[in-house]
């Protein structure tokens, strides 16, 4: 089965349940099921096992799910615990694997969400559960396009020019957040049989050809609604803590840990870098629509 995402051709040997490709031409990414030996132990603090063989190999392994070994950019080995269990495999491909596989191919991937705000794209970045994927939904209703959800794929061009790659025409959101949006969550799959949240098909509302970054803004929870720009290190030490790759901090090769360092710092002199802080509330997103609409700057 062949699959279309982030501009790649992958050929996929489980249905990944994203835009297909009828074409059998050489793929950019092979997936495919095969024996893993590598020996893991280190850590991540939502306990995946990981080990970097070199700067283009790494084996990743989630004790319910199985072991990956992504390599080169271009393949990803699969080790099940249950081949039949495509839901449990289908999930961590769509997400850490692919942004792994981007990140061999020489992208700068970050972990947020991004939308197109009229010519430019904002990309809102934060931890997990600060709401990325509901306010990117949230201005997707109010007109503004989708490029991806989750995992934002960056690539450098001449000069200074920055550019996101579309990725694949989904988002998440949990039955609240659809509630809130005006929508009833049973109309929607869930992610995974044991999860809450739904999978939303974005049909026009999604933007499936590259487009410009005009900021990085990322999502923090406060009392009070507030933009700040941040500068220099403040920046750059924003920005790598929402690199997925940092997600893997430990005995990164050297030349990874370097090329890293000089992505973060191109990008945030590049990109104008923003601090949201605002309620956890539903009820805000109109007011934290208009002070993100001072973002666009450019």
């Amino acid at each position: 089965m062949y699959f279309s995402a982030y501009g790649l051709t992958i050929k996929s040997d489980i249905d990944l349940l994203i835009p297909s490709l009828e074409n059998e031409s050489p793929p950019d990414v092979k997936i495919h099921f095969g024996e893993i030996t590598t020996p893991l132990n280190k850590y991540t603090w939502d306990h995946v096992w990981y080990s970097y063989d070199s700067i283009d190999q790494l084996v990743l392994k989630w004790d319910i799910i199985g072991t990956f070994l992504i390599k080169s950019g271009n393949e990803v080995l699969i080790s099940p615990n249950d081949p039949a269990r495509h839901e449990n495999i289908r999930q961590p491909i769509l997400g850490t694997i692919l942004a792994m596989i981007l990140q061999q191919r020489g992208c700068f991937v970050l972990h947020g969400s991004a939308v197109l705000m009229d010519g430019k794209v904002v990309i809102f970045t934060g931890s997990k559960g600060q709401g990325k994927s509901t306010l990117a939904s949230w201005l997707n209703k109010g007109g503004y396009p989708l490029l991806s959800d989750d995992i934002c794929a960056i690539d450098f061009e001449d000069g200074n020019a920055l550019s996101i790659r579309p990725a694949f025409p989904k988002i998440k959101l949990s039955p609240e957040a659809l509630i809130h949006l005006g929508e009833n969550p049973e109309e929607y799959p869930r992610v995974h049989p044991e999860h809450q949240k739904r999978t939303k098909d974005m049909g026009q509302g999604f933007c499936n050809t590259a487009q410009s970054v005009g900021a990085i803004c990322t999502l923090e929870t406060g009392d009070e609604l507030k933009l700040e720009q941040l500068h220099g290190m403040d920046a750059v030490k924003e920005i790598l803590t929402h690199m997925l790759i940092n997600r893997f901090p430990e005995d990164q090769p050297p030349e990874l840990s370097q090329k890293i360092f000089l992505y973060s710092t191109q990008v945030s002199m590049t990109l104008p870098v923003y601090r949201l802080t605002r309620p956890r509330d539903l009820e805000k997103l109109p007011a934290t629509t208009a002070i993100i609409k001072q973002l666009q700057k450019w």
